[in-house]
Order: structure tokens, then sequence, then C-alpha cells
């Protein structure tokens, strides 16, 4: 190669990086693959936390099936809600609300009942 053809390789080339530097900036580049950065650690939490809820679907899955098919479980778990409990002797009382009174019935339209005579 001759001296002049590798200047006008050299100018090119410059030329050209000069280009992709101008058209970096003017795209917000460095911001732009930030923004990929920070996307792409939030799509991994929450694959992390889609994960982590299935565990849970299938635990809370396999307690539902233990209920059913096991009477002390069952006994357990409403215990648990209900906040009973149970001890050596101990007998369990319910205590429930009254039933709300029924209410009035309504009062059909009667006459009023003629008034006393005056003496």
């Amino acid at each position: 190669m001759t001296g002049s053809t590798v200047r006008k390789f050299i100018l090119v080339l410059l030329v050209a990086a000069g280009l992709f530097a101008l058209y970096w900036r003017q795209r917000d580049m460095e911001g732009r693959f930030e923004e990929l950065r920070k996307n792409q650690a939030n799509i991994e939490k929450m694959r992390r936390e889609v994960e982590e809820l299935k565990l849970r679907i299938e635990q809370a899955r396999e307690r539902v099936d233990a209920m059913k098919s096991d009477p002390v479980e069952s006994e357990a778990a409403v215990r648990r809600v209900r906040h009973f409990t149970r001890g050596e002797g101990e007998k369990i009382y319910r205590v429930e609300e009254p039933a709300a009174p029924p209410p009035p019935a309504e009062a059909s339209p009667v006459e009023a009942p003629p008034a006393p005579p005056a003496q």
C-alpha cells in the first residue's frame, strides 16, 4: 500500500468513528443500556417471585389435600383459624351471638276507635 492509500484509510476510519460517536451520543445509548440492565434485573426479580408464589400455591394445595384425607389435620386447621383450644378434660363451649329480633310488623291501617261519649 502506498502512503496516500493509508492516509485515506485512516481518514475514512476517523470519519466513521466520529459518526459513530455522534450517533451514540444523539441516541443516548448509555442511558438505554442502563435502562436495559435495570429492566433485565426487574424481570429476573419477577421470575423469582413467580417461582416463589408457585411454591406457595403447591404447599397450599398439599395442605388442602391433607385436610381432605386426614380428619385430624382438618380439625387442627379449624382450631387454628377459629382460635379454638383443646386440653386434657377441657370442655369447649361455643358462644354464638343471638339472632337479631325480627323487624316489627307494619301496622295495618285501622280506623281510630270512636271517641268516648261526653258526660
